[in-house]
């Protein structure tokens, strides 16, 4: 059944010979609850005097029952008329011009955000729009715990809050940021329609109790590899005092992007955000092996794995990017000195072969892929040891591919190529 949007109605009147009172007519209209057939209501004074009603809906339709039902087929604007002859022979006719389809109807959204038992004092709640690809379309301070948008079209949506907290601080417990629904992950976000105004859309924060403290640094940036899936307009904002802001706009840099440390569990246990050159450190972290994920809605997060037990070093760089579906990661050659040499790949950008020069200071097996960024592996080779190794491109498509070089029971090392 096709789908009749809310009308706007502008009332038109009949100019003509003066009638009597009980001869007044008018009709209104509503949406029927079980459908989205038109409803139409005739009024009159004495609805026992009239012998016969005539509806002419405007699109070549008509009806002669008193409170008639009707569905358009199209868009439009439609004049609307109904007639009525009464037993004493009075006849009168009452109009109105409609339109059928979208409106400018706006709404609002409002509610609090709870972390605990106690309102979030200082935090951000993004509205996202789940008909246009889960792009964030709106943000809001929260102000006292409290969140407000205005003028929301109607539609499908979802949101997200982030708490913000002092990263220098060890909070208990700690809390995340958390869809409308109790979710951290934006694929099991609770979703609402918007048709209405709706208030108490309260969010709940996640939190976690365990207790971190340690030795060990994550450091990482993210960089965005597609403009198209970032929105620029939401995430360049000085939200938290971090100094973001729409005159300082780098396309490749991703500002104010939630990352999230999980453990090997993939259950979240800290938080940090993306700073104004797209950076992020978490800290203080027992030595373990953890994950790190970015949350953006709409874009599938492949985490990075740093693995402190498997490393001498006390601080790991990972590096990730946001590309047209996903958001990939991967980590630096650097953190890997007791195994890598040099890694280098030319020329760059590539046309018809690509380079690979790989030295390595101890003998080790390793594969070489080539990704597109959407994360699929179009060609995959086994090495073993030191080695100079050249791969076809010619069969591929112009765009940004990337290097998946995957050491034995290591984190990959990944570097992107631009194919002409």
């Amino acid at each position: 059944m096709k789908n009749i949007l809310p009308i706007i109605a502008v009332l038109f009147p009949l100019i003509g010979l003066t009638q009597p009172k009980y001869c007044d007519v008018s009709f209104s209209y509503e949406l029927s609850a079980t459908s989205q057939n038109i409803k139409f209501i005739s009024k009159t004074v004495d609805t026992n005097r009239v012998v016969s009603w005539y509806w002419d809906f405007g699109d070549s339709t008509y009806s002669n029952l008193q409170n008639p039902k009707h569905q358009y087929l199209q868009n439009g604007i439609y004049i609307v008329c109904l007639t009525i002859y009464t037993y004493d022979s009075c006849e009168n006719t009452f109009c109105d011009t409609i339109k059928v389809g979208p409106t400018s109807s706006y709404y609002s959204i409002s509610g609090n955000v709870n972390a605990g038992n106690a309102l979030l004092p200082s935090g951000v709640v993004l509205l996202i729009d789940k008909d246009n690809n889960y792009k964030a379309k709106r943000y809001c301070l929260v102000n006292n715990g409290h969140y407000e948008f205005y003028q929301v079209q109607a539609g499908n949506y979802i949101i997200y809050a982030i708490p913000n907290f002092n990263i220098d601080i060890n909070y208990y417990p700690t809390y995340l940021p958390t869809y409308l629904g109790d979710k951290t992950k934006w694929q099991d976000a609770t979703g609402f329609t918007v048709a209405s105004s709706l208030d108490n859309q309260n969010i709940n924060l996640k939190c976690n109790t365990d207790i971190l403290y340690g030795p060990d640094t994550i450091t990482g940036n993210i960089k965005i590899l597609d403009a198209n899936s970032f929105e620029y307009n939401i995430y360049y904002n000085n939200w938290f005092g971090n100094n973001v802001s729409h005159s300082s706009i780098n396309l490749e840099i991703a500002p104010n992007v939630p990352v999230i440390l999980l453990n090997s569990d993939d259950e979240p246990i800290r938080f940090v955000m993306t700073d104004s050159t797209g950076s992020f450190l978490i800290k203080n972290l027992p030595i373990k092996v953890y994950k790190v994920a970015p949350e953006k809605a709409g874009l599938v997060t492949i985490p990075a794995i740093i693995d402190f037990t498997a490393t001498a070093s006390n601080i790991i760089n990972t590096n990730l990017f946001i590309a047209t579906s996903n958001i990939y990661s991967y980590v630096s050659e650097n953190n890997y000195s007791e195994t890598i040499n040099e890694i280098s790949i030319f020329p760059n950008p590539v046309k018809d072969y690509v380079n690979i020069s790989i030295i390595l200071k101890q003998s080790i097996s390793f594969t070489v892929s080539i990704q597109n960024i959407e994360g699929k592996t179009l060609q995959n080779n086994s090495f073993k040891d030191s080695r100079n190794i050249t791969l076809p491109v010619n069969n591929l498509l112009s765009g940004i591919y990337f290097i998946k070089i995957q050491f034995a029971q290591r984190v990959p090392v990944i570097k992107k190529i631009v194919i002409q």
